[in-house]
């Protein structure tokens, strides 16, 4: 609802304005009646109105020298309407020297009036509508800018943001960052959320995390307990945490990197028991000295060997010693990358290709990583490394059967008939068919749905495409025959098993 002060010093006059319209029914609260000049002054400065009726003539101070005085306030400067029982020309004049638009003479014509009010209404409304259209490109344009900024795309924003942070900076005496990670939707409702009640700005980042920007480290640690409380009821593994307070704005990328590297830090090395100030999580904690070579030679040689209990050992040494050490979480990685690319080496002297790495290889680039995640995804890919050396010896083996299981694990995805494979080896067909169901309890063709299914299986968890595309990819000519053999096997429809999947990745 718009406000609006009347002024005049004639007591008759000052009731016809107000009962002279019907103010409530054009969206209008009278918030001031005043007899003369001085305590229409105190009103407008008390209501900030958005509408002014004043008379000319009036004691202390009059008409026009009301609106110079308000003209000089720094304040949402109302519409003026004048109202006179004069006509010189000179009173007119120096109105509308003042900025005022709206010059009535005593007595008011009805439709002249009307007609005044009405545009007066249009003109409020659209000044409105000006003022929200221009709060909503700020409150993007502002945090579309320090975003950038965070990200590093440029050191000055541009024009309209650049004035923003300048009026802001002006009527604060500093600014806090807090940084949130986690799962990317939970993160961004929460910080929206939140923003709002608290006037803090929301920083929405690529990947897993967000941000909200407030002026208080008083009110950042408030934030941050309601941020990682919100995380926790969501059951969202995620880090809060606060950057040091600068003094402007464009010195945010100073607390959003500290606050970003004591959250790593801190995901790493604690059980995650609530916020974390950047100041108590400092940079001088970490170790960057890099582990044993010597250790890792042990790790790479027991692979080879095949000494499975050897590995987990000695992976397990080389994570505590990072534990102790507090090593810095880019060393660790950077050591969990380089285990990785060896794996990877090692297995291509076996025959193995990228492709087998594909899931791996997205945790290091998408998967918020604790040092305990880390380590059991390393030992999963070692683990892989030598189940396929070791299906690598077996296939080199005198044994026929087994020959036949490594045939059968590389062209699963081809079509294969009993006959086919045994003419492949040299074997009676009835022979190997028996053989085969001697030794593993099913058929060759069991065997080798089995195969395709945990295929399928393994790229509805580890990739986004189709399952018709997975189909054909396992060796399925006929989509029905897939869902026949999947839901044999699962229980499940192929969607409704990545969905439960996607589910269960995200609870744990």
């Amino acid at each position: 609802m718009y406000k609006v002060v009347l002024a005049d010093d004639e007591t008759i006059a000052l009731e016809g304005l107000r009962t002279l319209t019907d103010w409530e029914e054009l969206g209008f609260e009278v918030c001031g009646s005043c007899e003369n000049g001085e305590e229409a002054l105190d009103a407008i400065i008390r209501s900030s109105p958005d509408l002014v009726i004043t008379d000319i003539r009036m004691p202390e101070i009059d008409g026009l020298e009301l609106i110079r005085r308000v003209r000089s306030l720094d304040m949402e400067q109302p519409i003026f309407i004048v109202l006179s029982g004069y006509g010189e020309f000179e009173y007119a004049r120096t109105a509308i020297r003042y900025g005022v638009r709206h010059y009535l003479l005593k007595p008011v014509v009805d439709a002249e009036w009307d007609k005044v009010l009405t545009d007066i209404t249009d003109e409020l409304e659209l000044r409105l509508k000006q003022t929200m259209q221009q709060s909503m490109l700020a409150s993007q344009l502002l945090p579309l800018a320090i975003a950038r900024m965070l990200e590093g795309h440029w050191a000055e924003p541009e024009e309209e943001a650049a004035e923003q942070m300048d009026r802001l900076d002006e009527a604060a005496t500093g600014w806090t960052y807090v940084h949130v990670e986690g799962q990317s939707s939970n993160v961004t409702d929460l910080c929206r959320e939140l923003a709002g009640p608290a006037g803090a700005l929301f920083i929405d980042l690529p990947g897993d995390q967000a941000g909200l920007v407030v002026e208080s480290p008083e009110t950042a640690a408030g934030l941050a307990d309601q941020l990682y409380a919100g995380l926790t009821r969501s059951g969202v593994k995620g880090s809060v945490s606060i950057g040091p307070s600068v003094r402007s704005l464009r010195e945010l990328p100073v607390s959003y990197r500290e606050a970003a590297g004591a959250a790593a830090r801190h995901y790493f090395y604690s059980d995650g028991s609530g916020p974390v100030n950047s100041a108590s999580e400092a940079e001088g904690q970490v170790n960057y000295t890099l582990p044993s070579a010597e250790l890792i030679e042990e790790l790479f040689s027991a692979v080879e060997r095949l000494h499975e209990q050897k590995v987990v050992e000695k992976l397990g040494e080389l994570f505590s010693v990072f534990k102790e050490n507090r090593t810095d979480p880019g060393i660790v990685q950077m050591t969990g990358m380089d285990i990785m690319l060896r794996s990877m080496e090692l297995l291509k002297e076996f025959g193995g290709t990228d492709d087998q790495w594909i899931g791996t290889l997205d945790f290091f680039r998408t998967e918020p990583k604790s040092l305990e995640a880390l380590q059991v995804t390393l030992e999963t890919a070692l683990g892989t490394s030598m189940n396929y050396i070791r299906q690598h010896k077996e296939r080199n083996s005198e044994h026929p059967l087994i020959r036949v299981e490594c045939f059968l694990r590389d062209h699963y995805s081809e079509h294969l008939t009993v006959k086919e494979i045994a003419e492949h080896f040299y074997i009676n067909p009835v022979y190997l068919g028996q053989a085969f169901i001697k030794k593993h309890g099913i058929s060759i063709l069991e065997y080798i749905h089995n195969l395709r299914i945990e295929a399928a299986k393994k790229r509805l968890i580890d990739t986004h495409d189709t399952v018709r595309s997975i189909v054909e990819s396992v060796g399925y000519v006929h989509y029905h025959h897939f869902l026949r053999e999947f839901e044999k096997r699962t229980a499940l429809k192929p969607v409704a098993f990545r969905a439960q999947a996607q589910a269960q990745a995200q609870g744990g």
